[in-house]
């Protein structure tokens, strides 16, 4: 009966899907490219050794493919793995990292009965994985009645989800019921998940794989050369809401810093030309990335994804947006781990243990508004004791956390080998 009402509301807000991805692509085209996976009609052969496992990974969107990308890797050298996303920038972004490796990727099916059933049928997998947090109850009932095991990685559930998730236990608490195995990021959330339903022998706290982050090979990007040879300051993954508080400030910082330039790195690129035109508003002179840069503007707005490693290791110090607005906020970790001296907003509930760890130690700044945003910019800017101290700093929180890849996919591994008996 759950079930039913669960997917008779799903297919009432099935036509509000199709009108939101066309809508969506309007500003991106690759939300209607290979659109009937969303029906769970793939349409593709599965080139797989016939020897192996499969297992199903799904990693939601870009933040979710970058962090979950050598758990993916590490299961691929044991089982054949079937990647789903469900955004076209975690689409690109899985292409980019698996390009060379034997994964097949694709969107994920919504999660009404018959599309999910449909794919499940169609790749036959031995193992399901998700990351962090994605609970779909026509999917994990189906996989229940067939048999197939599955694991939540690198599990989180804000307090926000979990009020949520409350709010809906009457349609959600047995899918929590149905998990194999929760490998929760901390206490905290492994006590969310068991009130939730999750069966007390079936979740261990393993900590977060993004603190096993390694150093890639450097990239060079002469398209932007030109701006970022000179000193300035970088506003990450920035949200709509976001750029008007991080502009404000950055005229501030001008009055102390007037040689300091910007560059804002927009969530979703497709927003670049709204940046543009209220960077304009302030009477600032700016470039998008994609169009010719003028290397004498003050403002960089990056209208493309990956490059935030290479401007992470440039900056004077960074903003990572998602977080000023109740987003849930952005990893991180990278910036920590690449010697980014960086400034949060309040808003971090989607990393609030990692969040947590780096305000108690000093390890990050932390900004409400446009006066107090500027204020840390200028700092931070200011003081190289300063900015030496938070980088020490949050070194050793990366190093003390290290370790829960090889936990998480242990786990996986000995599970999938148990299914194979």
């Amino acid at each position: 009966m759950k079930l039913f009402l669960y997917n008779l509301l799903f297919l009432i807000l099935i036509p509000f899907f199709v009108i939101r991805i066309i809508f969506k692509s309007i500003f991106d085209s690759d939300y209607r490219i290979n659109f009937l996976q969303r029906f769970g009609i793939l349409n593709k052969n599965l080139n797989f050794n016939s020897n192996n496992k499969i297992i199903w990974f799904h990693a939601v969107s870009l933040g979710e493919v970058i962090g979950s990308q050598r758990i993916v890797k590490a299961l691929s050298k044991e089982a054949n793995i079937f990647l789903t996303v469900s955004t076209p920038t975690g689409l690109r972004k899985a292409k980019e990292i698996f390009k060379k490796d034997n994964i097949e990727i694709s969107y994920a099916p919504w999660d009404f009965y018959i599309f999910a059933l449909i794919f499940i049928n169609d790749i036959k997998p031995n193992l399901i994985v998700i990351f962090e947090t994605e609970i779909w109850p026509s999917i994990i009932n189906i996989a229940t009645k067939k048999d197939i095991p599955i694991i939540l990685s690198n599990g989180r559930i804000s307090k926000k989800s979990y009020n949520s998730y409350k709010r809906f236990n009457y349609l959600v608490n047995n899918s929590f019921n149905k998990l194999s195995l929760v490998l929760a990021q901390s206490d905290s959330h492994k006590s969310r998940f068991q009130a939730l339903g999750v069966k007390k022998e079936a979740i261990q706290t393993s900590g977060s794989v993004k603190f096993d982050i390694t150093a890639s090979s450097s990239h060079y990007f002469p398209e932007i050369d030109s701006f970022t040879k000179n000193k300035y300051i970088l506003a990450a993954s920035t949200h709509k809401g976001e750029d008007k508080t991080v502009l404000a400030a950055y005229k501030t910082v001008l009055d102390s810093f007037p040689d300091i330039r910007l560059v804002i790195v927009p969530r979703h690129p497709e927003r670049s030309a709204e940046v543009n035109n209220l960077a304009k508003k302030y009477s600032l002179q700016t470039s998008i990335e994609t169009k010719q840069i003028d290397s004498n503007s003050q403002v960089l707005i990056v209208n493309s994804i990956g490059k935030l490693p290479y401007l992470y290791q440039s900056a004077e110090a960074a903003f990572v947006g998602g977080s000023l607005i109740p987003r849930g906020g952005h990893n991180i970790i990278e910036p920590a781990f690449l010697g980014c001296p960086f400034i949060i907003g309040p808003h971090m509930f989607n990393f609030e243990s990692i969040a947590d760890e780096f305000i108690n130690s000093s390890s990050c700044k932390v900004a409400t508004d446009e006066k107090s945003l500027s204020t840390e910019f200028i700092n931070i800017l200011s003081s190289n004791d300063n900015v030496f101290s938070m980088i020490r700093s949050a070194n050793d929180i990366i190093d003390r956390n290290k370790g829960s890849l090889e936990k998480q996919v242990s786990a996986i591994i000995q599970i999938l080998k148990r299914e194979a008996k």
